[in-house]
């Protein structure tokens, strides 16, 4: 299933490096604190288990926070792995969907519209599955999903796409119907758009998802630089 999405185990390292920005190890923790200080991505749930796990690693945890940190190392169930690797397919497919529509020519917003509907819903669908994990790599990943959301929030509204308090999205579809097609190519359209790296995301979590259920089965191990053997 990893070569569908582009990526081989052994470069799946690669990728979350290039995908998180991170140069190297030693820039992975200022990288992530940055992005941390956007307080929409670390309310609830798996952001705020996030944060808790990156500020274990800098200090000694309060009484109070030891418990959700613990957690933040807990192996996740097979049925929760199972599910985001599931949603995370459904998500990687309706990106690169609305990534290659028609944006030229006749093509208009409604014809958009049931794309940008599956896209909507496999993002929160995916986002809820993150919530209920432990592992600090995909809560990672989840919360840089987030960032790229807020990154676009400006261009989103303008369409008719709104962020929720829970990082989840909605789609008011009048307001699509009526958006300028310039601004839905700017969003989704071709490499480097925000459903290109959205699908970027949803195949590092796809990868993450399999290798740690590999891993749990004892099948595989991790190397250092995070790729399996």
């Amino acid at each position: 299933m990893n070569s569908m999405y582009g990526l081989g185990m052994s470069g799946a390292g690669s990728f979350v490096d290039t995908f998180f920005g991170n140069s190297s190890n030693s820039t992975s923790g200022s990288s992530l604190m940055s992005s941390l200080g956007d307080l929409k991505m670390i309310q609830t749930g798996a952001y705020k288990k996030a944060m808790k796990a990156y500020v274990a690693q800098q200090k000694s945890a309060t009484d109070s926070d030891a418990e959700s940190i613990s957690k933040s190392g807990t192996a996740d169930s097979k049925i929760s792995l199972s599910n985001l690797k599931s949603s995370a397919q459904k998500l990687y497919q309706a990106s690169n969907e609305l990534k290659n529509a028609k944006y030229t020519g006749d093509a208009k917003p409604e014809d958009l519209l049931e794309k940008t509907k599956n896209f909507v819903n496999q993002y929160n669908n995916t986002l809820n599955s993150t919530k209920s994990m432990n592992s600090y790599s995909i809560l990672q990943t989840a919360v840089w999903g987030t960032e790229q959301m807020n990154i676009s929030e400006g261009l989103l509204n303008k369409v008719g796409i709104t962020i929720g308090e829970n990082n989840t999205l909605s789609l008011d579809e009048e307001k699509f119907k009526a958006a300028n097609m310039s601004d839905l190519k700017s969003l989704f359209s071709g490499s480097g758009s925000l459903a290109d790296r959205v699908s970027q995301k949803a195949s590092t979590m796809y990868n993450q998802s399999a290798n740690q259920l590999a891993v749990n089965q004892g099948k595989m191990t991790y190397t250092m630089y995070g790729t399996l053997i």
